[in-house]
């Protein structure tokens, strides 16, 4: 069973097709059984600037730190009939420990 680390929420700038826009963004790290961490991000952003940038599906998320993560949306190609407000996430990514997790994402603050 997976066990919640911690959250944070930051602020970094969402590319799509060379438009950029300022947004928020969360992180949530989970350590899985066997020590390893899984750490998640996700993304709002308004659906109506998306779909005037081009927005289907994919774009990138600058972190805070200048990293680079590709953001989807996952309920399939973006149109006017979806929320105002749209979730894109990041595929999971797993660190070996929660130390490696810590310095991939400097937004967590994670107690060890």
């Amino acid at each position: 069973m997976a066990e919640h680390l911690g959250e944070a929420a930051s602020n970094g700038k969402l590319n799509v097709g060379g438009g950029n826009s300022s947004v928020g963004y969360k992180v949530t790290a989970r350590k899985q059984d066997g020590g390893k961490v899984k750490v998640a991000i996700s993304v709002m952003a308004p659906r109506d600037w998306l779909l005037k940038q081009g927005f289907k599906q994919d774009a990138t998320l600058v972190r805070a730190n200048g990293g680079e993560l590709a953001v989807r949306h996952t309920g399939g190609e973006l149109d006017v009939s979806d929320s105002i407000s749209v979730t894109l996430s990041a595929a999971e990514v797993e660190c070996d420990s929660e130390e490696q997790a810590r310095q991939a994402f400097p937004e967590l603050e994670l107690n060890s």
